[in-house]
């Protein structure tokens, strides 16, 4: 895990509206809101923030932030965020067992855990066409194609199906660890293809 470094010899400060904590803008773990707060407590001073390089600046936004919509707060340092936010939305009328998967990634994401992310997509593409009644207990070509030939899938999305394939197989066959940006993509293209095939048309009946 990341360690924090170089605030040891740093005082401490709580800051309130405007005294001493950073505007930090950030997406909230606990309600999923976009907040941008002024309220908690700085990790170090703020003339920290005098210092004019970026990482400065990043360090001078950390401390733990007050959400302005559910009021619970949120440790910031540089890259980290606990809780992590969930990326991606909910998606309303979708099957239980798709439902889980979606979600167990979206939270997987809010850890860090992007392989995970990687590999839980892969495993939803196969879980939907099975719920779309697939044959089970196929390879996950078979799945792709029985969503590709049933026009589950938009014909112009044939590069993100590839995408799931070719980091689904690095993440289970080879040593590479995948990127938070590997995850975001992943988790946009599912949860289009799910509320295409599940929210979408369960609004039209």
């Amino acid at each position: 895990m990341k360690m924090i470094k170089d605030v040891n010899e740093q005082e401490p400060y709580l800051g309130l509206r405007g005294d001493g904590i950073m505007e930090n803008s950030y997406t909230c773990g606990y309600c999923n809101s976009h907040t941008s707060s002024v309220r908690g407590m700085a990790l170090i001073k703020d003339k920290y923030s005098d210092l004019k390089s970026a990482h400065a600046q990043q360090v001078a936004k950390s401390g733990v932030y007050i959400c302005t919509h559910c009021k619970m707060p949120t440790f910031i340092w540089e890259d980290i965020q606990v809780p992590g936010n969930k990326f991606g939305n909910p998606v309303e009328g979708v099957s239980e067992t798709v439902n889980d998967i979606y979600e167990e990634a979206r939270a997987s994401f809010s850890v860090g855990a992007y392989t995970a992310v990687v590999l839980l997509c892969r495993k939803l593409l196969m879980n939907l066409a099975v719920d779309l009644k697939a044959d089970e207990n196929k390879n996950f070509a078979y799945y792709v194609n029985y969503l590709k030939d049933n026009h589950y899938i938009p014909v112009n999305s044939s590069d993100w199906v590839d995408a799931i394939r070719k980091h689904g197989n690095e993440a289970t066959h080879e040593t590479k660890v995948k990127t938070r940006d590997d995850a975001e993509k992943m988790i946009k293209f599912s949860e289009m293809l799910i509320k295409m095939n599940y929210e979408y048309p369960s609004l039209i009946s």
